[in-house]
């Protein structure tokens, strides 16, 4: 390696993305609607959408066998959907303790057993890569959110959203994902007269994706998006593409 090789910009690649939210929100259907998608899958959340998709699987090994499928052999899809992360750590977890004879995953001592699951999740991570490098595929993973205590050193501790995964299992795949958007209902207000008068009540608005980090949630991107975007795919491609 020299001098020569150093680039001013880096080179665009297909984005590693995770679409987390409340279930029945409609995260498999943003994930479906893009182009030449497959949808990998560890629940059964497609319902009645129209997609192509692997059959639910029953066991982590068959799920890798599934996304495997999508590095080794030829194909025409431009997207892999998984769906669903905390599905899947479920599985990913039953796999780590058949091979180590354990009840469960926190049986053995000092957190080891989900060290052993990290481990997996950076086999996963491993796979992830390669397709968008070899394959040239955009990655789109979907996973529910549950609302935990964040310990801020800037902040005073408070509750916030987050994926709905071990931490260090979610700390790896939000460092290894280029966006982490949050799929939710904008809050608004609105006024109401009752006995005693108007008063204020607060009411779910329109579905909203969330691209930054804010006290009340966990996301993040890369591509210099607005802070708060429709839930439409095609209308977060457009902003990603400028």
């Amino acid at each position: 390696m020299s001098l020569a090789a150093i680039q001013k910009k880096g080179k665009v690649k297909p984005p590693r993305l995770i679409c987390y939210g409340p279930g029945g929100i409609g995260k498999t259907s943003f994930a479906a609607s893009m182009d030449k998608c497959v949808i990998v899958q560890s629940e059964d959340g497609i319902g009645k959408i129209e997609c192509e998709h692997f059959p639910v699987a029953k066991t982590y090994e068959e799920f890798m066998t599934n996304l495997n499928s999508l590095l080794t052999e030829d194909h025409e899809f431009r997207v892999a959907c998984i769906d669903s992360l905390d599905w899947l750590e479920t599985l990913l977890w039953d796999h780590v303790c058949n091979e180590n004879g354990w009840a469960q995953i926190d049986t053995p001592a000092y957190g080891k057993g989900y060290v052993a699951a990290l481990d997996k999740w950076k086999e996963y991570v491993e796979i992830l890569n390669r397709l968008r490098d070899e394959k040239s595929m955009t990655v789109i993973q979907i996973a529910h959110n549950q609302i935990r205590r964040y310990e801020d050193p800037s902040n005073d501790p408070h509750d916030r959203h987050e994926i709905k995964l071990h931490r260090k299992a979610a700390d790896l795949l939000v460092e290894h994902s280029d966006a982490v958007f949050f799929a939710n209902y904008k809050v608004g207000t609105v006024q109401v007269k009752g006995k005693m008068g108007m008063t204020t009540k607060t009411v779910a608005g329109d579905r909203t994706i969330f691209t930054e980090q804010a006290p009340g949630y966990m996301a993040k991107n890369r591509y210099g998006l607005p802070s708060e975007m429709p839930f439409e795919w095609a209308t977060i491609r457009e902003e990603m593409l400028k």
